[in-house]
């Protein structure tokens, strides 16, 4: 028991005195417990009044209450120190601090920057911030910690490591050569439009990404420089017109001859066979037809009303697919061809009359681009 006192006092110094007096008396009742005596004994109003038993009853002072069988003292509580902070629980604010965490007078952690996180949670514990960034500051308030923003001083987005992003393209700002992009476009790492063939226009805006073309043209190329983009241009190497997208106007004589061969071409009565002199006019207009070698050519077959009109569509119809046939055994290619019968019901005579009806059988040509 007098070793546990004197360890006290070297723990608390400032309370010595109080200790020496306390530890006399527990000497003096542990020696009469021994002896196990009865008496009754008068110390002072003020310090002690006993009257018994010491091995059994209580001593009871106007400070603390001591019972010999466990030495169970209430002055131990004022100096119990559960954390081991140095600061005793009766005094400590913080009496769960960790072990090892340097405390104030108060028994709480150090708060250096006095930023309400201790310094031993602080990752910043030099300046003071906010709590939900550990304790580091934040200038620009975009719960970035300054120390991790590389745009500190400007509000930004996490993914983007706290810079802004002015344009929404992915590419901060601080790193983004095309700060105001549209909206939508695709971008490179430098924050710039793709654009695929290095003309100047982006790939959104780009009618030909994968071939350089002016900006005038939307990013196309006119090789014969007619006004019309080689993507749309059905002759690109030829000078042409819009009409004719991109190709030469059929000349007169041309447009003249092909009229001239239509009006040749004969079929062998109620047949779709065409007469052998029919052949000379069709190789001309496959001349014709590979001079001019974007044109399409609609070929149109027509009938008289002499039978019922299911029979002369599909006749008019047969008629116009022989002559497609035979141009086509010439080279022509069936993608620029068409054939259409239109039976009796685009007559151009009157039906009233032999000549009307020989005129109302026929073969039409048109050329288109």
């Amino acid at each position: 028991m007098n070793e546990l006192c004197y360890k006290q006092i070297n723990k608390h110094k400032m309370k010595k005195l109080a200790l020496i007096c306390t530890c006399l008396a527990f000497t003096y009742i542990t020696a009469t417990e021994a002896k196990d005596v009865k008496s009754n004994t008068v110390m002072s109003a003020e310090s002690t009044w006993y009257n018994g038993n010491l091995a059994t009853d209580n001593y009871k002072t106007d400070r603390a209450i001591y019972e010999t069988g466990g030495l169970k003292s209430t002055f131990f509580d004022d100096v119990k120190d559960a954390d081991n902070d140095g600061v005793t629980d009766k005094n400590d604010k913080c009496p769960g601090t960790p072990a090892g965490v340097l405390v104030d007078k108060t028994g709480c952690p150090l708060d250096k920057d006095v930023d309400g996180v201790a310094d031993y949670k602080d990752e910043c514990p030099e300046s003071a911030g906010l709590g939900t960034l550990n304790g580091c500051p934040d200038k620009d308030k975009d719960e970035i910690d300054d120390a991790k923003d590389r745009c500190p001083d400007v509000a930004g987005l996490a993914a983007l490591k706290g810079c802004p992003d002015v344009d929404k393209d992915g590419v901060a700002d601080i790193d983004d050569t095309c700060p105001n992009t549209t909206a939508g476009y695709k971008v490179n790492a430098s924050g710039c439009p793709l654009d695929n063939d290095k003309d100047g226009v982006p790939n959104e805006e780009d009618l030909c990404p994968d071939s350089a073309g002016p900006l005038s043209l939307k990013g196309c190329a006119d090789t014969d420089g007619d006004g019309v983009t080689d993507n749309i241009d059905r002759c690109p190497a030829q000078k042409g017109n819009i009409a004719d997208k991109g190709c030469p106007v059929i000349v007169p004589a041309d447009v003249k001859k092909i009229a001239d061969i239509a009006g040749k071409i004969f079929f062998e009565n109620d047949s779709a066979e065409l007469k052998v002199s029919s052949f000379v006019e069709l190789d001309y207009l496959v001349v014709i037809l590979n001079r001019y070698n974007a044109t399409n050519l609609e070929i149109q077959g027509h009938t008289d009303s002499n039978a019922g009109d299911k029979y002369n569509i599909n006749l008019s119809q047969q008629r116009a697919e022989s002559v497609k046939t035979y141009l086509i055994s010439k080279g022509i290619p069936d993608s620029r061809l068409t054939a259409l019968g239109f039976g009796d019901g685009k007559p151009i005579a009157s039906n009233d009359t032999s000549s009307g009806r020989a005129k109302n059988r026929r073969v039409e040509l048109k050329t288109t681009y």
